[in-house]
């Protein structure tokens, strides 16, 4: 009961600040944990994340995941100046589920190779739970309509498939100059 009134008094905007933090610590963990992250995509991961992680340098990776958390958090400020929006309250949503479906690879990916990748420890700690609480409390407060939460989480299953692969190689092109 108690986390539930302190929840009901958090605004959307507070909210908002709330995910962008649990992205930057979890994009924090892998930058600072990319010369390992790195060897286990590029050596143990399934074959399509070797694949897709072949031939890209530290320095690359980290710079590129820098971009990406320049990207959402940009995204977020946005939706922060406009909180009130439908659109702002969808775009977080969205962002929710993303961390959400973000920490649920994390998770899979250890019970896949039984080893641990970085951003794992944020993805279970972080992600997950400040996700979970921001899709509920948006169900709660009616942010947008039903039709339009359930909706977030097939557009995080196509950002976290195809949008993101383009991002990441925009960034990594952006980078490499």
């Amino acid at each position: 009961m108690l986390a539930d009134s302190l929840s009901d008094r958090i605004s959307r905007r507070w909210w908002y600040v709330i995910l962008g933090l649990a992205w930057v610590l979890h994009n924090s963990e892998e930058v600072l944990l990319a010369p390992q992250m790195l060897r286990f995509m590029q050596s143990d991961a399934p074959d399509f994340l070797r694949d897709f992680h072949a031939g890209i340098t530290v320095w690359e990776m980290q710079a590129v995941l820098l971009i990406l958390t320049a990207v959402v958090l940009t995204v977020i400020a946005i939706a922060a100046v406009c909180a009130a929006a439908a659109a702002s309250a969808f775009g977080m949503t969205v962002l929710a589920a993303l961390l959400g479906l973000n920490a649920i690879f994390h998770i899979g990916l250890l019970i896949a190779t039984g080893v641990y990748s970085a951003g794992l420890a944020t993805a279970a700690v972080v992600s997950m739970p400040v996700a979970a609480s921001l899709l509920v409390q948006a169900r709660r407060q009616r942010w947008i309509p039903a039709s339009a939460l359930w909706a977030a989480a097939p557009a995080a299953v196509l950002i976290h498939g195809p949008v993101l692969d383009w991002l990441f190689r925009v960034s990594l092109s952006t980078v490499r100059g």
